[in-house]
């Protein structure tokens, strides 16, 4: 079968940008995506098992990964007092959107009045980023995660366009109901692409990403050895190296240099196109994601935590909390 790029050059001009993603719907939750899963799944991190009537656990005992954690160090339950789950019809009327509004626990008083705006990755939605948004809840800030259509709880069943995934990315950051010094743009690995359209509406105080897509471009010459244009393989949306050079405010980049979706050299380049003042970390020897290894959280949850409040002790001082 030939791949997506090799077809490019059979027929022209392809965009690319439907390929991007990988949900899993609630309507198609199933002994095939809870039990019987493919072998090459991770059985800790990868099943997917929460109908669509069932709300998600934010209790679940999880097997962190080896080294995360240091001794006596735990992730907290999200007590259900604090969760607030939302509905939000999307502009054009084709959809809703599926909303987790955490607030803060209120211990730690530098954190406390900011909200991460969380835009997960390309696989399955929600359910699988949960661990990710009890971490964000742990280090004290109040969270608003949504999935994106297609995804999870979310309508239609069907992966968005290239413009309604933008579209619905600024009303979610409009939704929000925060103000914009208090609100922080995180996106993780694709959820990159949503984040900095987030962060180009000015809604967000300060913009964080985790393994972040960077182009189309640079994806297939990563992926295949295939150098072409942006705009050649995608309708220009998820151009992230070209589009941050409208970002002006705060960035915070990390990554691992065993990333072989985003390779390191690609986010370096994304990293110096910003528009604004910008910080990169980069691990050594940490992959991508959640499960296989782990990603930039689990390689140390403290030394992350510490490195975002570094990030608003110094690059971030507009976030008025701190």
């Amino acid at each position: 079968m030939r791949s997506p790029i090799i077809l490019v050059f059979l027929i022209g001009c392809v965009d690319l940008d439907s390929f991007v993603h990988n949900p899993r719907h609630c309507s198609i939750v199933g002994e095939d995506t809870c039990t019987d899963i493919p072998a090459s799944y991770d059985p800790d991190w990868d099943p997917i098992c929460v109908p669509c009537e069932t709300p998600y656990d934010l209790e679940r005992d999880y097997n962190w990964i080896d080294g995360m954690l240091t001794e006596g160090q735990s992730v907290r339950s999200v007590a259900d007092t604090l969760i607030v789950r939302e509905s939000l019809a999307t502009e054009d009327g084709e959809g809703e959107l599926d909303l987790i509004h955490i607030a803060s626990h209120g211990e730690n008083p530098t954190t406390a009045d900011l909200t991460i705006l969380y835009n997960h990755g390309n696989f399955a939605g929600l359910e699988h980023y949960l661990p990710r948004i009890r971490m964000l809840h742990e280090a004290g800030y109040g969270v608003l995660a949504w999935d994106y259509r297609g995804y999870g709880k979310s309508q239609p069943e069907t992966v968005p366009t290239a413009e309604q995934f933008m579209a619905d990315a600024r009303q979610v950051a409009t939704y929000a109901d925060v103000p914009p010094s208090q609100l922080v743009s995180y996106g993780y690995s694709v959820g990159a692409i949503p984040a900095v359209e987030m962060a180009l509406t000015g809604e967000a105080c300060a913009l964080i990403l985790e393994a972040p897509f960077t182009s189309q471009a640079q994806n297939a010459l990563a992926n295949s050895g295939t150098a072409l244009p942006g705009t050649f393989l995608s309708s220009g949306h998820f151009e992230n190296t070209e589009k941050i050079r409208d970002y002006e405010g705060p960035l915070l980049v990390m990554t691992g240099t065993r990333d072989k979706k985003f390779p390191t050299e690609d986010v370096r380049s994304f990293v110096t196109n910003a528009g604004g003042e910008s910080a990169i970390w980069i691990l050594e020897g940490i992959d991508h994601g959640i499960g296989g290894g782990g990603g930039v959280p689990e390689a140390s949850l403290t030394d992350w935590m510490n490195r975002i409040q570094t990030f608003f002790d110094e690059e971030g001082k507009d976030c008025t909390a701190l």
